[in-house]
């Protein structure tokens, strides 16, 4: 990983669809969008002041959501935000920083 960018990308492990089964209701709220399915497939991390996840999430179908995820610092009360998410995508999608 070079500085200040993104690491490989992983198979989502319980952690990532635990960060998922979080956001999820502000991802409804803010995309309109509501599945029954909300499954990490796999994601990337990038530390900044804190660690941006961006996960890819399936919604259905061959449908993904990629999610950008950010986790403050444990000393700063551990507090995530979706701040930004990409729709329309395939299950075969690359993450991509964004």
């Amino acid at each position: 990983m070079m500085c200040g960018g993104t690491g490989k990308q992983r198979a989502a492990d319980t952690e990532v669809q635990e960060i998922c089964e979080k956001v999820k209701a502000e991802f409804v709220q803010k995309s309109g969008v509501n599945s029954s399915v909300f499954e990490a497939v796999s994601y990337k991390t990038q530390v900044v002041a804190g660690t941006n996840y961006f996960i890819k999430a399936h919604i259905g179908g061959n449908k993904c959501a990629h999610l950008r995820v950010y986790k403050r610092l444990p000393h700063q009360q551990e507090v995530l935000s979706l701040d930004s998410f990409l729709l329309d995508k395939t299950m075969e999608e690359e993450i991509v920083y964004f």
